[in-house]
């Protein structure tokens, strides 16, 4: 019930001052009447509720809190310190007052202004500073000075070592901070620190527990009280955090209130310290994680900055002896496709070499890592000398790729963040080594399906040839033949596709050509072969870098071919000289090309797709629309006439035969 009470005029407090001071408002240049008021009633109420001074106070401090962060208020601000201590004070007396009135006494009990002030002090460093010296330093200044003790120190426990250190002190030895450590139970603070129970000793040497501890200087004091600094976290268990120390050369007795203090005190620096290792720890961490990071975003960077696997393997050989301060590393693969039974071999290293006494076993140790996929440190011994050496695998997702080994000195440990560092450091490596090792099998297969496509093309063109050769063979030995026409046609059109295949037997140009390079081979070829004698034509075939695919450059041979037959044949007819152009552009997403002649125009009603026609204009209407999947319009001109072919133009980059079957490479 006596909390609940506390609690009440706790919030009273608080909604009074939110009332007086509201958000925005300056606290410390408003008149103080209004806060001492506030402060003094909030005393009496908690007098009367039954709670102790140190409750009052600590219900005091965070309505101050409360009011200073709504109104700006800073704790090194002396207005701001002035308006606390005014209220502090205010809230003390009237405590005591009201505690005097209850009990029915006449005379007032001393007033405890500097006991609050030094709480106040002791809160105001903990918030401007979380630096854990400094803030320790303060508090033995101000509780000596506040308590008119003639030594104050301040002792940490250390869970790992189960040891108090002293921190901080005044009025002892200054070479003792750092230095003197105790285990709980030892001395009467040891044994406040074990009991979590503050030790009172007016005559210091007569207690159980004293122990005289010359390196302090402690021992020419008569009186001594040890308050343990614990730490409460609800249903959790305690946690003890320190221990404080008071001395006085004269026998004193500590009053109830004081020691009541100093437990405030304790447990408000039990908080602090707390809090303030807890920054230290984390600031530590996450600066160390931050350099991790960085470390492994340049090693990474640096690693993958090339696709040669011997570049790769000796920088990741060289990054590893930088990153982890390592003697050596070298990296193993195993020289068969048997690892059981053939020796692991070192494909890079860096750093001295140094001849192993049992090789043997070194390469069972690599062998093992290497199969079972689990990093291993074991000590070496080697002819100048013993070494410790850590492998760890190389393995990607579709194999073992050979094991990184560190050589450090003898009994070195890795701990547990750098062995993350280095399982991240592995990732990196093995992913650096699988890209250089598929583009190193890319580029080796890239080579074998170029070569192998050069020398089927060779071997086409050959064939074509010797066709076109058997062909002009029939032909020559029947030139007046009713059937000798279609004859010399079809040699062009073989000798035209052969001229195509021969491009194409060219490394540079397996995955197609330009349009011009194509009108040219094939204009040759049909000059040759169709032009009768007595016709004298002439081609213009300017540069383009309109390019077209392997399989579209077959196609569009036997396109130009059929329309230069056909403007021969009956466009030039009766005359002894002709043109033909030839023009290729792009126009969103296709390749157009003009082939025009300056010979008779065809009608203007001519249908190429009606399927009248002859044999030349079929074969044009089907190459067009079926295989390049385009279209095909010829019609007359001022000078004669054009055709025009449109076909959508496929990349060389992309797989052809993604959804257009009539596109595969032949």
């Amino acid at each position: 019930m006596k909390m609940v009470g506390l609690q009440d005029v706790s919030d009273e407090l608080i909604a009074g001052l939110r009332a007086d001071y509201p958000s925005g408002t300056c606290a410390e240049t408003a008149t103080a009447h209004a806060l001492r008021e506030r402060f003094s009633a909030f005393g009496i109420e908690a007098a009367r509720a039954g709670a102790r001074l140190e409750e009052a106070m600590s219900a005091g401090v965070a309505a101050l809190q409360d009011l200073f962060d709504r109104t700006g208020g800073q704790g090194g601000d002396p207005a701001t310190a002035l308006a606390a201590g005014t209220a502090l004070a205010a809230l003390s007396s009237a405590y005591h007052e009201a505690m005097a009135a209850k009990e029915g006494e006449s005379g007032g009990a001393e007033a405890p202004l500097p006991w609050l002030a030094a709480l106040h002090r002791i809160n105001r460093s903990a918030t401007a500073d979380l630096n854990l010296s400094d803030r320790l330093a303060t508090a033995v200044r101000v509780l000596a000075d506040t308590t008119s003790a003639d030594a104050c120190g301040i002792l940490l426990y250390d869970d790992v070592t189960d040891t108090l250190a002293l921190r901080a002190a005044v009025g002892l030895n200054p070479a003792a901070v750092g230095a003197l450590t105790l285990h709980p139970g030892t001395s009467i603070a040891g044994c406040a620190a074990a009991s979590r129970q503050v030790i009172a000793a007016p005559d210091a040497r007569q207690h159980p527990a004293y122990l005289p501890i010359p390196a302090t200087g402690q021992d020419v004091y008569a009186s001594q009280i040890s308050v343990p600094m614990v730490l409460r976290r609800g249903s959790q268990p305690e946690v003890l955090v320190g221990v404080i120390n008071l001395f006085t050369l004269q026998r004193r007795e500590f009053s109830d209130d004081e020691i009541s203090f100093l437990q405030t005190v304790a447990g408000e620096l039990a908080i602090g310290i707390e809090n303030a290792r807890l920054y230290s720890r984390t600031d530590a961490r996450l600066q160390r994680k931050i350099h991790e990071l960085g470390t492994m975003q340049r090693v990474s960077h640096t690693i993958a900055s090339t696709l040669d696997l011997d570049d790769v393997l000796r920088l990741i050989a060289e990054q590893a002896v930088v990153l982890f301060n390592v003697e050596a590393a070298s990296i193993f693969r195993f020289s068969g496709r048997d690892e059981d039974a053939s020796r692991p071999t070192i494909s890079y290293r860096v750093g001295r070499s140094r001849d192993v006494v049992d090789e043997p076993g070194r390469d069972e140790v690599i062998r093992e890592v290497m199969q079972t996929g689990a990093a291993r440190a074991v000590d070496m011994e080697y002819v100048d000398g013993s070494g410790r050496l850590f492998c760890l695998p190389l393995r990607s997702a579709r194999e073992p790729f050979g094991a990184l080994c560190l050589r450090m000195a003898p009994g070195t440990e890795l701990p547990e963040d750098e062995l993350g560092l280095l399982q991240a450091f592995s990732d990196a490596a093995t992913v650096a080594i699988e890209n250089a090792t598929l583009y190193e099998d890319t580029r080796r297969a890239l080579e074998v399906a170029s070569a192998l496509l050069q020398e089927m093309h060779h071997r086409v063109r050959n064939n074509l040839q010797t066709v076109a050769a058997l062909l002009s063979i029939q032909l020559r030995h029947n030139e007046n033949a009713p059937w000798a026409s279609h004859l010399r046609e079809a040699i062009s059109r073989v000798q035209a596709i052969a001229a195509v295949h021969d491009l194409l037997s060219d490394e540079r140009r397996l995955g197609g050509t330009t349009v011009d390079v194509i009108a040219r081979h094939a204009a040759d070829e049909a000059y040759g072969t169709l032009i009768p004698p007595g016709l004298s034509v002439t081609f213009d075939i300017p540069s383009t870098d309109v390019r077209v695919h392997s399989k579209q450059a077959t196609i569009l041979a036997l396109l130009i071919n059929e329309l230069v037959a056909n403007a021969v044949k009956h466009g030039f007819a009766n005359r002894t000289t002709g043109k033909v152009s030839i023009h290729a552009r792009e126009d969103q997403g296709y390749t157009v090309v003009e082939i025009a002649n300056d010979g008779e125009a065809i009608p203007g009603d001519f249908d190429p797709s009606s399927g009248t026609h002859g044999l030349g204009m079929r074969i044009i209407h089907r190459l067009v629309t079926a295989d390049l999947h385009g279209d095909f319009h010829i019609g007359p001109t001022e000078g004669g006439s054009i055709a025009v072919l449109r076909f959508p133009i496929v990349h060389e980059s992309r797989d052809s035969t993604a959804g257009n079957p009539a596109l595969a490479v032949a």
